[in-house]
C-alpha cells in the first residue's frame, strides 16, 4: 500500500536540472524524470554519493519567461541511468508541478543523454 501511496503522490515532469554535489565538488547537468513533495528523480551521468547533501536548481521554462527552483536535499538512491534526491524539507513549490501542465523536454535531448553524449559540466 505505502508504494501506492508514493506514486499518487508523483508527478512525471521534464525539465532540465543542475546538482552541485558537496563530497566530489562537481556541477552535474541533469533532466527530471518525476518530482513529488519529498524528492525528485534526476536522469544524470555522473552520480553524486549516497548519502551526500546536495544542493538542486530545477529550470522550469515557459513560453516566454523561465522559473528557477532551488532546493537542498540528500541522495538517497543511485541506478543506471540517475539519481533520487530526498529534499531536506517538503518541496514548498511542488504545487507549481501539479498546477502546470506538463512540460516535455525535446525527445532529442533526452535521447542525447541515454545514448550517453550527454556531457557533465566539470
Amino acid at each position: 500500500m505505502e508504494k501506492d501511496k508514493r506514486i499518487l503522490t508523483r508527478v512525471e515532469y521534464s525539465a532540465h536540472a543542475v546538482v552541485r554535489t558537496t563530497k566530489i565538488k562537481k556541477t552535474i547537468k541533469a533532466f527530471v524524470r518525476d518530482v513529488s513533495l519529498e524528492s525528485m528523480y534526476l536522469y544524470c551521468e555522473v552520480k553524486p554519493v549516497i548519502g551526500e547533501i546536495v544542493h538542486s536548481e530545477i529550470t522550469l521554462l515557459g513560453t516566454d519567461s523561465e522559473l528557477i527552483i532551488k532546493v537542498s536535499g540528500k541522495v538517497k538512491r543511485l541506478d543506471a541511468q540517475g539519481v533520487v534526491i530526498s529534499f531536506l524539507k517538503p518541496l514548498e513549490w511542488w504545487p507549481i508541478f501539479t498546477y502546470f501542465p506538463l512540460k516535455k523536454l525535446d525527445g532529442a535531448a533526452i535521447n542525447l543523454f541515454l545514448s550517453g553524449k550527454f556531457q557533465n559540466a566539470q
